[in-house]
């Protein structure tokens, strides 16, 4: 017989405790019959069976765990009904681990903070008074049209559209884009709120949040599980998008109309980025509004939370061994669901780190200081879930021994092949025409411009909110000296008759005859360096170095010695 099947069963904490329900819990029927809605301090959490139900009631402190799996669930093993009690309690349902409700300061992981006004219920039921004449169902059908006229007028202005895209913004066309765009997040939320108003239900906050790294409103529309229809659960959590989808469908017809060149391209911004908001806001592996609607019409509370944790009992299993945990979700999509809950996050998180070290880049002391506080949350939020798993799989898997031997290899496989896996090393600067020369430049605040190597490939590329590649050439170092430059070749931003003080280091031979821009953003080639040192390199040191100078600037004679 193996030592594994000597040892005792695994057991979940707290199991040997009688359960008790805590006094903020309350169990009444929900609104279609069938199901049981289950609140926190009159925050409904979740919508349950007749028999979770049943034995939840039945927690009172007295009857056994495994008397209420022998009552309600007699066909369960005795460690799977012991890990269901487990996540009722971390739920915050039982006497032991209270739920902290949420305030005005609310933090949920793994990347959300959310700073929220507790009088939505007010300011939602004074506005629903005042547009309720106007909600009506026929209005979906011309609002409908908008969206599908909209989406053809963008084909067709596809082209025009790419080149705003790509191109430098002027001041003001920024600022009228940046301000539609705040006006349609509010909107967005509000049309969250008002729905879940219009079909008999209330939300309980509202106000702002940094989501994945970017700032939002938001509006906890958690009551409408009290709602008995799942299509009106489904619209409340489709609402927001619609606007947006309204919005930019507007915004392309309007820019066919329109005769000015800058307006049509600042409508044509707003079309292309409202479609993008749309797009990643159905998709259902993040909790944006796609999820919500899949969940309220699936009617499965906690989707996310729930296959995650099929997903991490899965891998937990087929690394480190041990016994099957109970499945939360019990269908055949819950393991590939839940990884894909894990893996876009982390990539959408991962992109949104990447591309905000690249824009800040050259920026000085404050970008540095920002790419490293930023970093360094991200790996705090990140690792703290990690560590959570890392110790579940300690707790639960088929040897103390296989464990610290497999994740040990796994560490230095990973490390190994970050080590030794080439990759393009790549600098990003800035670069200007200037006297029918193209010359590299590099902000003066940077305590070491960057070293270029004679006949390095370059690529140059615009500098809009999207990149076009416009031409490939040769870099040649020069003698460094300063010279002003358009915003635009550090930024997406057209400023006329504003400069910055850059450095030149160098010039580059355009391979091919193209139209350049005035200035744009020139990408170097250096030759290749390991995955982990070019990490390493981009995402700490250059910044850090960068901010230490800043904290102990050089001798004033020598940064006159090298202008």
């Amino acid at each position: 017989m193996s030592r594994d099947a000597l040892r005792p069963p695994a057991r979940a904490p707290h199991a040997a405790v009688p359960p008790r329900l805590s006094d903020t819990v309350r169990i009444e029927p929900a609104a279609d019959g069938g199901h049981w809605l289950v609140s926190v301090d009159g925050v409904p959490v979740s919508r349950a069976s007749s028999t979770v139900a049943a034995t939840l009631s039945a927690m009172d402190g007295a009857a056994a765990v495994d008397d209420l799996r022998r009552r309600f669930a007699p066909d369960q093993e005795p460690e799977a009904f012991a890990a269901l009690v487990e996540r009722f309690r971390r739920a915050g349902l039982l006497e032991g681990a209270p739920r902290r409700p949420a305030g005005r300061v609310t933090y949920r992981p793994p990347l959300t903070i959310q700073l929220a006004t507790l009088r939505a219920p007010f300011l939602f039921d004074r506005l629903h008074r005042l547009l309720r004449p106007l909600l009506r169902r026929w209005l979906v059908w011309p609002l409908a049209a908008i969206v599908v006229l909209g989406g053809v007028a963008l084909l067709w202005q596809a082209e025009t559209a790419a080149r705003a895209l790509t191109s430098p913004l002027p001041l003001a066309d920024l600022g009228l884009v940046a301000a539609v765009m705040i006006a349609a997040t509010l909107a967005h939320e509000a049309a969250h709120g008002l729905t879940l108003s219009h079909a008999g239900a209330r939300p309980r906050r509202a106000g702002v949040m940094l989501l994945y790294l970017g700032p939002a409103f938001f509006v906890d529309v958690t009551d409408a599980w009290r709602l008995p229809s799942r299509a009106s659960r489904v619209a409340v959590a489709l609402a927001g998008p619609a606007v947006h989808a309204v919005l930019g469908g507007a915004a392309a017809l309007g820019a066919l109309a329109v005769p000015d060149s800058d307006l049509r391209r600042a409508l044509l911004v707003v079309a292309c980025t409202c479609g993008t908001v749309v797009v990643v806001n159905l998709v259902p592996f993040v909790r944006f509004d796609g999820y919500l609607a899949l969940m309220s019409a699936l009617d499965e509370p906690r989707l996310r939370a729930r296959t995650m944790g099929d997903a991490a009992d899965a891998l937990r299993r087929v690394l480190f061994g041990g016994p099957a945990g109970p499945r939360s979700f019990p269908r055949r999509w819950s393991v590939p669901f839940g990884v894909l809950s894990a893996l876009v996050p982390t990539v959408i998180v991962g992109f949104a780190v990447e591309r905000a070290v690249r824009a800040l880049a050259g920026t000085g002391p404050v970008g540095a200081f920002l790419v490293l506080a930023l970093q360094s949350f991200v790996v705090v939020a990140v690792g703290v879930r990690v560590a959570r798993w890392l110790a579940a799989c300690w707790r639960r898997g088929a040897g103390r021994f296989r464990f610290v031997l497999l994740a040990a290899l796994l560490t230095a496989a990973a490390l190994g092949a970050a080590a030794s896996v080439p990759v393009d090393d790549v600098r990003t600067t800035g670069f200007v025409v200037a006297d029918d020369r193209v010359l590299l430049v590099s902000t003066d605040d940077s305590p070491a411009p960057l070293a270029v190597a004679d006949g390095s490939p370059v690529d140059l590329s615009t500098s809009g909110i999207l990149s076009a590649h416009v031409a490939t050439g040769t870099a040649w170092a020069t003698a460094p000296r300063l010279r002003a430059v358009p915003l635009s070749a550090f930024s997406p931003l057209e400023v006329s008759g504003v400069d910055v003080d850059a450095v030149v280091i160098g010039a580059v031979d355009v391979a091919e005859s193209s139209e350049l821009p005035v200035a744009g953003r020139a990408s170097l080639r250096l030759g290749s360096r390991s995955a982990l040192e070019a990490a390493w390199t981009t995402h700490v040191v250059e910044p850090a170095s960068v901010l230490l100078s800043f904290l102990s600037p050089p001798d004033t004679d020598t940064k006159e010695t090298r202008r």
